[in-house]
């Protein structure tokens, strides 16, 4: 079996300084060390330019050095993906191509040659048509999206087939296995044994799998995860390779209309048309106002010609934590919400739009009002039982940066 293995390393550009370095220690030195000792591991990896940008300024230079390295090496191949996260089909065309391009500019000034990315990993893995044909566009021969994206149901995909995007000339779209993703993201397994185990025979077939995770859940999430990778590097019946050199090992291919849906997405909500709803759900009072307030963002930016600060505001407040954090599937967190808001506002703001400053003004005081009467109410808590009581696949907790509300 080979096994390609997908890590995304995030950070928003709000985050705290001292959680950053937290998880650095706990998770990506780890991840650059066990990789160079493991002569046979080889992975794909997403580093958006929002955490690169911070590693270089947290003087955290060994990190860069080391996936440079590694890069360089062919132990690791890079993605693209979109410089502060934000959820692609929610911003207008324009927006997607700057953070495309952002990313690609930062990740090329701090990893240098080695950053050379083929594949494309869309935030959430939120994706849609539209989003697969401007990362065509942009330059990228595949991208990789959750396994709801094939046809609209989990565990369908094909063993040992590469895909591609059906009437995207020679464009491959690689779909995440949900099953084993999420038994890793939430802990099911303690060690290698425990993980070929779940597997079954198919450890030993001439197939792959294809997982995608966060790279935190190794060390940060669960303390001691790595060492399962380093295990699976060394196991003479895993063969651990990019996801960019899987065509040349199965040579069966099928074209596909794909689906629009995200790696957090269930049946029953993509059933109901809700394709992405941690971030943009019906009825979630929150995400009305915190979208009415991205949108005025948008215009007032748009209005006032582009101009600096106005625009690194705006970049910067697209991402999509403040969402995520805000629709208690299953997590609720007051303090991220109230600072995504307030890099749109600052946005607004620095245009010297007055009008546009007030209204955003009430709408970030009524977000952060609404949030703390959500979190001190227990209306959020219920939130999350009922999304906990509905959804039994996701009822479990990491914690970030030592805390879950964090």
């Amino acid at each position: 079996m080979y096994w390609a293995n997908f890590l995304h390393l995030y950070q928003p550009p709000v985050q705290e300084r001292w959680i950053v370095e937290k998880v650095a220690d706990e998770c990506y030195r780890k991840l650059v060390k066990i990789l160079r000792e493991n002569s046979g591991g080889r992975l794909t990896l997403n580093i958006n330019g929002s955490l690169t940008e911070q590693f270089y300024h947290y003087g955290m230079h060994d990190i860069l050095d080391g996936l440079r390295e590694l890069a360089e090496e062919g132990r690791i191949e890079f993605t693209g993906s979109a410089m502060y996260h934000p959820i692609l089909p929610l911003i207008p065309e324009k927006e997607v191509r700057r953070q495309i391009r952002l990313n690609q500019e930062v990740n090329r000034k701090y990893l240098g040659e080695a950053f050379q990315p083929r594949g494309f990993f869309p935030p959430e893995m939120c994706y849609n048509r539209r989003v697969a044909e401007i990362v065509k566009e942009e330059g990228f021969s595949w991208i990789i999206a959750d396994e709801l994206s094939y046809n609209g149901r989990l565990a369908r995909i094909a063993p040992g087939r590469i895909y591609s995007v059906k009437g995207l000339a020679g464009f491959g779209i690689f779909f995440k296995e949900r099953k084993y993703s999420a038994a890793l993201t939430y802990g099911k397994y303690r060690n290698l044994e425990e993980f070929m185990a779940d597997l079954g025979p198919e450890y030993r077939r001439e197939t792959y799998l294809l997982t995608g995770t966060d790279g935190e859940i190794y060390g940060h999430h669960h303390h001691g995860l790595e060492n399962l990778l380093a295990e699976a590097f060394r196991h003479p019946e895993i063969r651990t390779c990019t996801i960019s050199e899987l065509p040349e090992f199965f040579p069966t291919r099928e074209e596909v209309e794909t689906v629009a849906a995200s790696w957090s997405t269930w049946e029953d909500e993509l059933a109901a048309g809700i394709p992405y709803p941690q971030w943009d759900f019906p009825g979630n009072q929150l995400h009305d106002m915190q979208w009415r307030l991205t949108n005025l963002a948008l215009e007032a930016v748009a209005e006032a010609g582009e101009e600096e600060p106005a625009r690194s505001h705006l970049d910067r407040g697209l991402h999509s934590c403040q969402y995520w954090w805000a629709s208690c599937r299953q997590y609720f967190n007051v303090e991220m919400i109230e600072k995504g808001a307030g890099q749109l506002l600052e946005a607004i703001k620095s245009t010297g739009n007055a009008e546009k400053t007030v209204e955003a003004e009430g709408l970030v005081a009524e977000i952060g009002e609404t949030a703390r009467q959500w979190w001190e109410s227990g209306y959020a808590d219920n939130l999350i039982r009922e999304y906990q009581q509905t959804h039994e696949e996701v009822a479990h907790e990491l914690t970030f940066g030592g805390a879950k509300t964090l």
